[in-house]
C-alpha cells in the first residue's frame, strides 16, 4: 500500500473512532437505550467505554505505519519531547484518579450497582485540581499526549491531528448536552471556566466561589495505597509477558488477554485485602474500592513504561496503555467487589442506615445533589 492510501486509511481508522465515540453519547441513543432496556444513562457509560477500548483495538491492529518522517528529534530535544509526553500521561491518569471517580465515568459502578440490585449512584459536580479553571481537563491533555513524540512520522501525525480536531469538536458537543441536562448550575460553571484552556484574563479564581459538593471518592488518600503496590506488581507483570508491544493483530489480542489476567489478579488481591468502612454507605464504599484499583491501573501502565524507558531507552508502544488501563480499572474493579461479595455487597454497613431510602426500595440512598448523566466528565478512550 502506498503511503497516501496508508494515510488516507489511518485518517479514515482515527475519524470513525471519533463518529462512534460521539453518536453512542448522544441524547437520542441514551433515550432509546433507556425506554427499550431501562439502562439509565449513567450504566450507559459500561458500553460505551467497552466501546471504545475495542475500537482502539483493532484500529491498532488494521493501522498502516509508514516510514515518512515528519519530525525525528535527537538530544536535547527529544528528551525535553519524551519529558513533556510522559507528564501528560501521567497528568491523564492523575485527572481520572484524582479529580475524577473512575468508577462513576467509566461506569464499572453502574455494572456492580446492577449485580447487587442497588440503584446506580448518581453523579455529582465538584471543583477539584484543574477542573476549578478547566471543564474539560482531560481533552487538554490529549494535546501533548499526542503531540509531544519525538519520532513524529505521516501517520502518527495523521492520528494526532485528526483526533485533536475531534477533540475539540467532541469537547463543544458534550458541553452543549451538559447544558441541556443540568441548565443553570451548568452555566454558572461555564462563565468561570474555559472549555479546555483556563479563562486567564476572564476569571482567574476559576470556580473557587461556586458552592460545589467535595469530591467523595479521595477522602483518606493513605488507604489507596494498596492500589499502589498492586500496581507496581502489575507493572512487573507486563514487562515479564509484553515485554515492548509489537502493533500487530496477534500482539493486541495478546495485550487484550494480559489485561484480562491483570484485572482479574487486581480485583482477587485488592478485593480480598481491602476493608470497606462499616461507617459509610454503599456508594461510598464503591467508591473507595473504585479508586484503589484506578490507582493500580495507572500504576502498572505507567511503571511497564518506566521499566521499558529505563532498560531500552524509549518506553512501550502508546497504543496499548488505555486499553490496559481501562480493563484493569473496570474489569478491576467488578472482580474486587465478585470475589468478596458478602463484604462488598451484602454487609449492611451502619452509613445505609442513616440515609433517605426511596419508597418501596430498602437501602438505595438518594443523592443529595444529583446532575443527570452528570457535570462529571465521559472519559475519551
Amino acid at each position: 500500500m502506498n503511503t497516501t492510501i496508508a494515510l488516507i486509511v489511518d485518517g479514515l481508522i482515527a475519524t470513525g473512532f471519533g463518529i462512534q465515540h460521539s453518536v453512542l453519547a448522544t441524547l437520542r441513543v441514551k433515550a432509546v437505550i433507556r425506554r427499550r432496556f431501562g439502562l439509565l444513562p449513567i450504566a450507559w457509560r459500561s458500553f460505551e467505554s467497552l466501546s471504545n477500548v475495542l475500537y482502539i483495538l483493532v484500529a491498532v491492529a488494521l493501522w498502516q505505519r509508514t516510514d515518512v518522517d515528519i519530525w525525528h528529534l535527537s538530544g536535547s530535544a527529544a528528551a525535553i519531547v519524551y519529558v513533556l509526553g510522559a507528564a501528560s500521561w501521567l497528568w491523564y491518569w492523575q485527572l481520572h484518579v484524582y479529580e475524577y471517580d473512575c468508577g462513576l465515568a467509566f461506569g464499572s459502578s453502574s455494572l456492580v450497582a446492577a449485580l447487587a440490585h442497588r440503584e446506580s449512584p448518581s453523579l455529582t459536580p465538584w471543583k477539584v485540581g484543574s477542573r476549578r479553571w478547566i471543564r474539560f481537563p482531560v481533552h487538554t491533555a490529549f494535546f501533548p499526549m499526542f503531540f509531544a513524540v519525538p519520532h513524529m512520522t505521516a501517520d502518527l501525525f495523521v492520528l494526532a491531528v485528526v483526533i485533536n480536531v475531534y477533540n475539540v469538536i467532541g469537547s463543544v458537543l458534550y458541553d452543549v448536552r451538559l447544558e441541556r441536562l443540568s441548565g443553570e448550575p451548568y452555566f454558572a460553571y461555564q462563565r468561570v471556566t474555559g472549555l479546555i484552556w483556563p479563562p486567564v484574563y476572564r476569571a482567574r479564581q476559576g470556580a473557587g466561589d461556586l458552592a460545589l459538593p467535595a469530591p467523595a471518592h479521595w477522602r483518606h488518600p493513605a488507604r489507596h495505597v494498596p492500589g499502589v503496590l498492586a500496581g507496581l506488581g502489575l507493572g512487573a507483570l507486563y514487562w515479564w509477558l509484553l515485554g515492548s508491544v509489537d502493533l500487530t493483530a496477534m500482539s493486541m489480542l495478546g495485550t487484550g488477554l494480559v489485561g484480562l489476567l491483570g484485572a482479574l489478579l487486581v480485583g482477587v488481591v485488592l478485593g480480598r485485602s481491602l476493608s470497606p468502612d462499616p461507617a459509610v454507605d454503599w456508594a461510598q464504599r464503591q467508591t473507595d474500592v473504585s479508586t484503589t484499583v484506578a490507582v493500580a491501573a495507572a500504576t502498572g501502565v505507567a511503571s511497564w513504561a518506566g521499566i521499558g524507558w529505563l532498560t531500552q531507552g524509549a518506553p512501550p508502544a502508546f497504543a496499548v496503555y488505555l486499553p490496559l488501563w481501562f480493563t484493569v480499572q473496570y474489569l478491576g474493579h467488578v472482580f474486587a467487589v465478585l470475589v468478596h461479595r458478602r463484604r462488598w455487597l451484602d454487609e449492611a454497613a451502619a452509613g445505609d442506615a442513616g440515609q433517605t431510602s426511596q419508597p418501596g426500595r430498602p437501602g438505595q440512598s438518594v443523592s443529595p445533589t444529583v446532575v443527570p448523566d452528570g457535570v462529571e466528565q465521559r472519559t475519551n478512550v
